[in-house]
């Protein structure tokens, strides 16, 4: 029982950060109804990115997360406005630019930093917390978890309380209509994107800290975040985040209790029987 509260304890902590790279995903997919295939390999650019950082300057991920957000943030707002907003209304088109360029990021990096596993220093190496007299926390996890609730929380208070919240719920409703009534549909888009790729470089960041990561691992991240957003219902941003944790705790204690490959295959197998039973996914859709 010890090691199973333990397991479960890891991947609420683990599953937290899942289901921010989701959230970053349902956040575009609600202004545009588009899902992007290189979302993951966006993040491993922002994991290199603060590997870059450190490498040249000795900036902690934690601090260089000042300097990559911004750029991933800038480099997404032209990428999405001049080649994806374009053409937004042709989901088959979008699904073989994203893909397109899930393959571009992947090559390049390996053309940067080669195939072999890059590390990211960061001042919470090793560190861990004591919970009790049998629970372990990495400190790093510690403030992945709180890091991400504090950031879910700010955004649902924007979505929520603020006009431009007000504009991203109409134009998630129905974008004809919002325009109509004097919302910029484009812009909203925009501004949506841009604070995905923001939250994105922050998941990035909290992931990075003191781990392996190569250029091959976007696609992994990419199936990472479209478990939650499916199982989430797609546009229900809470229930994303909820449906992140759930994936991680399947993923840590598939790894404690069955060893090799199987153990990998926990989260995907859980992903397939809820969606044999609850097709509408775990939550179901806000609209």
């Amino acid at each position: 029982m010890d090691i199973l509260f333990q397991a479960i304890i890891q991947g609420v902590l683990i599953g937290s950060t899942y289901g921010l790279i989701a959230l970053s995903m349902g956040l575009i997919y609600s202004v545009s109804g588009i899902t992007n295939f290189a979302h993951g390999d966006l993040m491993v650019l922002c994991m290199f990115g603060a590997y870059a950082l450190f490498a040249i300057l000795g900036l902690d991920p934690y601090i260089s997360i000042l300097l990559v957000a911004p750029t991933i943030a800038i480099a997404t707002f032209v990428l999405y406005k001049y080649l994806i907003q374009p053409i937004s209304s042709q989901q088959l088109m979008v699904i073989q630019l994203t893909l397109g360029l899930m393959f571009v990021i992947q090559n390049l990096l390996l053309m940067a930093y080669g195939g072999n596993f890059q590390r990211v220093p960061s001042v919470l190496d090793g560190d861990v917390m004591i919970v009790g007299d049998f629970a372990v926390i990495q400190s790093s996890l510690f403030v992945s978890f709180v890091t991400t609730w504090a950031l879910a929380a700010v955004l649902f208070w924007l979505l929520g309380r603020t006009d431009f919240g007000r504009s991203v719920r109409a134009v998630h409703q129905n974008a004809r209509a919002a325009a109509l009534v004097g919302v910029n549909v484009r812009r909203t888009q925009l501004i949506v994107v841009s604070l995905s790729a923001v939250i994105l470089a922050v998941s990035a960041s909290l992931l990075v800290s003191g781990r392996a990561i190569h250029p091959s691992e976007g696609l992994h991240y990419t199936v990472v975040a479209l478990m939650p957003f499916v199982l989430g219902g797609m546009s229900n941003l809470l229930s994303i985040l909820i449906s992140g944790t759930i994936i991680g705790v399947a993923e840590t204690v598939g790894n404690v209790y069955l060893n090799g490959p199987l153990g990998f295959a926990v989260p995907y197998i859980v992903f397939i029987l809820i969606l044999i039973f609850r097709p509408q996914g775990l939550f179901g859709a806000r609209s």
